[in-house]
Formats: structure tokens, C-alpha cells, sequence
């Protein structure tokens, strides 16, 4: 374009400053800036905004800050929301929440995605107490603010808390969107709550929620984690779009649950469907493999994993493999697995303790 002859203007540059952040191009963002500066058109409202979160996404707070500062327009109430919302996330991703606050506090006018952002960046940085506390103070809550406490809850542990808030945002006829739902599925299978997975996936048939991948995945997830492979199955089959995610999800389900041969068989499904797998998914058959004693696929399964797929295996791969020969009595192959392994081990293979060795 510039080689063109051809001027970029306030329309252009913060599709250019956005594609700096999605690349993480520190030193050309700020060239970008430069340019901003020397076109004049450092106040526009839509380049501001897009330099603060620029600044923001490539990790140089104190920069954002400045351009916030200087920004003339930033308590006039109503026009400068997206602004300080920007920044209050910028500030939250960086665990800096104090600054967060004092932004909060300072805003002429706080809309609701103010106060979800700042209960986000809470929930994100593990304190529920306060963002239980904001949650408890927002004048007007929505479908956003709900999902986050239910979202934050079960990201940090409190998944009964996060089932809780679930069911009391049904009792005030808040309607949760696919991105709730998901959010409580995850909190139920954590900790095995069937009967509360159970209900959800109701709500979700009764209220005619489409099973997109996300829905899918997490339902299958749900199942698998609470013991009821079959439904697993069941709702797998039903979803039509699948993430290496959701094969994922079953292969693993097959392979605690000891079906190492429908963990196989679905990986081979996976592999006609067109799905490239990951380190998680070898994880998965070895896993199956160890369980079963298929000491030969399983190796077969190391192996591919690096020379076909290219995927450097990890400690957890190589403990994986040591477990499953030594549970299959071949002792002196497990050390010389070892002997061979590129990286030091993390454990003690002398005495073999298959019992202790962390997965």
C-alpha cells in the first residue's frame, strides 16, 4: 500500500496495529505509532483506542498508559467507555489490579461489560472473594457477568460454588448462553457431580441448545469423568462438528475407563476423519496402551508420534512408557529406555515403583 503511493488514513491504521498484537511486533507497533503521529491522527478516538490495545496485548502497560493519558476525550461520559475497558483488561492480564481499581473507580460512567471485565480479571488472578463482592455490587447484572462468577468459581477449584451460581442465575430467568452452559459442565465433571451434569444436558435438550463442538466436548467430558462412558459415547456420536478436542476427550474417556480397544478404534476413526492429533492425544493411547498391557502398540504409538507427526515428546510421554514396561515385567527394556532418553528423568527408576510414578 505505502510502496503504492497510497495514504493510509484513520480507517487503516487499526486494522495495521491490530495485526501487531496478533503477531506480538513490539518495535513495528510502535513504528506504527510513529507514523500515527506524524499523519496527525493521533487523537481520532478509533486509533486511540486501537494503539491502547496495541500497547496492551504486546505486554508495554506503561506505553498504553500513556496514550491513555494523553488521550483529551477519556472522561467525557458515554464516548470513552471502550477506552478504559481496554485498559482495565490490559491491566488484569498483567495481574496489575490495584491500577485495574483505580481505573474502575475513576470511570465517568461504568457499563456492565466495565464491571464483567474487572470481575473477569479477578476471577482471572484466583481472588473470588472480590469478585463475588464486585458481583454482589453490579447495579444490573447479565448473562456476561453470571458466566464469569460461574466461569471463575470453576477455573479455581470451587466447582459446587460454581453449580450454585448456575442454578440460582436459572431461579433469577437469566437465560445462560452455549458459553455458561459449558462453563458448569466443566465444574460438574471436576468433581463428578453426575446428577447435576444430568439436569444441564436436559436444559440443554428442553431449551433446544444447538451441540456445537464446545457444547459436545464438554458434555462427552462430563460423562467420561462421572462414569458413564456409554452416554459419553452416546453424545459424542451426536456431535456433528469435532475439535481434536473432542476426539481427545472420548479417546481418554475410552482409556481410563480400561476399553483400550475403542480408545485405538476411535483414534483410528480420528485419523480418517481428517484430524491432526496432538501430544495430549498420544498421551491418551499410551495410556490406553498401559492399562491394557499392549506394550508393542504402545510403542508403536511413541514412535509415530515422533517420526510421523513430528511432536517432541514430553516427560510425561516417556514416564508413560516406562510405566507401561515395567508393568508388563520388562524391567531391563524400561532401563535401557531410559538410558536412552534424550532428557534427564524426573524420577527415581531404581527401585521401580509403578505406583508413585506421577502421570
Amino acid at each position: 500500500m505505502l510502496r503504492s503511493g497510497i495514504k493510509p488514513d484513520r480507517l487503516t491504521y487499526p486494522f495495521v496495529l491490530k495485526s501487531m498484537a496478533g503477531l506480538f511486533l513490539k518495535e513495528l507497533g510502535m513504528t506504527i505509532h510513529c507514523m500515527v503521529l506524524r499523519c496527525g491522527i493521533e487523537f481520532d478516538s478509533f486509533v486511540r483506542v486501537s494503539l491502547v490495545d496495541m500497547y496492551v496485548k504486546v505486554e508495554k502497560l506503561g506505553s498504553a498508559f500513556k496514550v491513555f493519558d494523553e488521550s483529551p476525550e477519556r472522561f467525557e461520559s458515554g464516548s470513552s467507555a471502550l477506552l478504559w475497558n481496554v485498559l482495565i483488561k490490559g491491566c488484569c492480564k498483567a495481574g496489575s489490579m490495584k491500577k485495574a481499581v483505580k481505573l474502575f473507580k475513576a470511570m465517568p460512567m461504568k457499563e456492565n461489560v466495565s464491571w464483567s471485565t474487572l470481575i473477569d480479571g479477578f476471577a482471572k488472578n484466583g481472588d473470588m472473594d472480590r469478585a463475588m463482592e464486585l458481583f454482589d455490587q453490579m447495579p444490573e447484572k447479565n448473562v456476561v457477568s453470571w458466566t464469569t462468577m460461574v466461569d471463575g468459581f470453576s477455573r479455581n477449584g470451587d466447582c459446587e460454588k460454581a453449580l450454585s451460581i448456575f442454578s440460582k442465575m436459572l431461579e433469577e430467568g437469566v437465560k445462560p448462553n452455549a458459553f455458561t452452559v459449558v462453563s458448569a459442565l466443566s465444574a460438574c465433571a471436576k468433581i463428578g457431580a453426575r446428577e447435576a451434569g444430568l439436569r444441564i444436558h436436559k436444559y440443554i435438550k428442553d431449551n433446544g441448545l444447538h451441540l456445537t463442538e464446545a457444547l459436545g466436548t464438554a458434555l462427552v467430558d462430563m460423562y467420561a469423568k462421572c462414569g458413564d462412558i456409554e452416554s459419553a459415547s452416546e453424545v459424542f456420536g451426536k456431535t456433528k462438528q469435532k475439535s481434536v478436542l473432542t476426539w481427545t476427550v472420548m479417546i481418554w474417556g475410552w482409556a481410563i475407563h480400561g476399553h483400550s480397544e475403542q480408545a485405538i478404534a476411535c483414534f483410528k476413526q480420528m485419523m480418517f476423519a481428517g484430524i491432526k492429533p496432538d501430544e495430549v492425544v498420544f498421551l491418551a493411547l499410551l495410556t490406553a496402551c498401559m492399562h491394557s498391557g499392549q506394550v508393542d502398540i504402545g510403542l508403536n504409538f511413541f514412535d509415530s508420534m515422533r517420526l510421523d507427526y513430528c511432536i517432541e515428546p514430553s516427560m510425561k510421554h516417556y514416564t508413560l512408557i516406562v510405566d507401561m514396561l515395567g508393568r508388563s515385567g520388562q524391567l531391563t527394556e524400561a532401563l535401557r529406555f531410559i538410558e536412552r532418553m534424550p532428557v534427564n528423568p524426573d524420577f527415581d527408576p531404581i527401585p521401580y515403583e509403578p505406583n508413585i510414578i506421577p502421570l
